[in-house]
Parts: C-alpha cells; structure tokens; sequence
C-alpha cells in the first residue's frame, strides 16, 4: 500500500516497524544534519520515499550513540560534538512554517542548544569527568499537529528524556526538556 498523508497514528506506526533499507544510518555521524531515515514503499514504482512523520522507536544504538555525543559535548563545552543529537537544519527548514526557516534554525534551535551545552557545563561541576549511564526517552510521546507559525507537518515530540552519566561514581542525570522526531529518528530540540 502506498504511503499517504494523514495516516492514523496506529498505521503509521505498523509502517516504522517494517523493515528500513540496510545502511541508511552512520552510527558514527557527527553532523547537524544526519538523519537516518525510514524507508517506505512510495507507490511509485518501488522506489523509497522519506516519511518526515514516522514515529521512531523509543530506543537503540543509534539514539544512544548520538546522546553520548551530547554527553561528551557537555563535559568539552563544545557543542560540534553533538551535532548528530541536533535537530537537522534540513528538517527544520522543510519543516517549520517561518519566513526564514533557516535564520529560525540558527536562532531558536542552534543558537539555544549551543547556549544550553555552555551553561551546562558551568553548571555541572566536575562534567569533564562524566561516564555515560544510559539514555531514556520521556513517557508521553505526543504526536503535534501541523501549526501556524509551528511546524507544517505532524511531528512527534516527547519531553523529559533523562540521560543519566556518574561524576567520580556518583550517579546524575540531566532532564533533556524536549525532543522532537524527524525521518524515524530523535533529536533534541530544547536541552533546558
């Protein structure tokens, strides 16, 4: 069945669980605008097409990969080191309903996550030493309707994902208040 637009959440879901073409993702990937992507049938002939919408799986290697960057980013004061754990640029852009969707992304998403990881690390003493624990994704995963002003496509979004590290054997956590999901994949939209 080809992919439409506007597909109750139940089968969109049903979609996500099918099988995505091998290699799509770099675990490894350290750039903003890394998306692994869902592949879906397009009713095209059998070429795949990208779901923006799909809701991705609350957890594996690939999300725990890109929060340990974020971790690592935090304990350097260097926010290029999580750049896969940003929401893309090239979502964003498709996405969002502004007039400048990029001059958007470098202002409201960029620029605060940037912000965020700095005072993060001021706040935190002893970060530089950190281990990552574990990540968990936030319990009330809530699919946003296309908005005004707000993103023109149905996004997941879900807040406070917890990811957890110890400082000299003291077990932390830091609340990530949002995150939002972009071609089957999470990424953080807002640290604080």
């Amino acid at each position: 069945m080809p992919c439409k637009r506007g597909l109750p959440a139940a089968a969109l879901l049903a979609l996500v669980l099918l099988p995505s073409c091998g290699g799509c993702s770099d675990k490894n990937a350290h750039a903003a605008d890394a998306a692994p992507p869902v592949a879906l049938d397009a009713g095209d002939g059998g070429s795949d097409a990208l779901d923006d919408t799909a809701m991705p799986a609350a957890a594996g290697a690939e999300l725990e990969t890109r929060m340990r960057h974020l971790l690592e980013a935090i304990a350097q004061n260097n926010p290029d080191l999580a750049g896969d754990a940003l929401f893309p640029r090239d979502g964003y852009v498709v996405a969002k309903d502004a007039a400048d969707p990029q001059k958007a992304w470098d202002k409201r998403v960029s620029g605060l996550f940037r912000r965020s990881i700095e005072r993060t690390h001021k706040r935190l003493r002893g970060i530089e030493h950190a281990k990552f624990v574990s990540f968990e994704l936030g319990r009330s995963i809530i699919q946003m309707p296309p908005k005004r002003r707000e993103f023109k496509k149905a996004l997941w979004r879900v807040k406070h994902s917890k990811l957890s590290f110890t400082i000299d054997g003291k077990l932390r956590t830091l609340d990530i208040a949002e995150m939002t999901a972009w071609r089957g994949a999470w990424y953080v939209t807002r640290i604080r």
